[in-house]
């Protein structure tokens, strides 16, 4: 994603200081909000350590949770019921496809 992308541009801005600016085409030198960085390179560091990977995770996580079979049938979805299975919803979704518990006693 686009915070991704600028949360590893700004680690290489932290890390590799002024060279970071030769491979980046069309710019012959670091562009004004760059000095800012330098100088609070604090700051700096506790927005891209900090700040924009909470930002990361919070738009990524969904809290799904799903139980599906490798030809797609789904047993069991979080999203669908709107809470986590207990060991009973896991049981009764699997033998509803047909999926039979063995005795460890045999």
């Amino acid at each position: 994603t686009a915070l991704q992308f600028f949360q590893l541009f700004m680690l290489a801005c932290v890390f590799l200081g002024d060279t970071i600016w030769n491979f980046v085409p069309f710019v012959d030198r670091p562009p004004g909000w760059y000095y800012g960085i330098k100088e609070n390179g604090m700051a700096a560091v506790i927005v891209v350590f900090l700040v924009v990977p909470t930002l990361v995770q919070n738009m990524t996580t969904s809290g799904a949770f799903e139980i599906v079979m490798d030809d797609g049938i789904v047993l069991y979805s979080k999203l669908h019921s709107g809470r986590m299975p207990n060991g009973n919803d896991i049981i009764e979704a699997m033998a509803k496809v047909g999926m039979k518990m063995v005795s460890a006693e045999q």
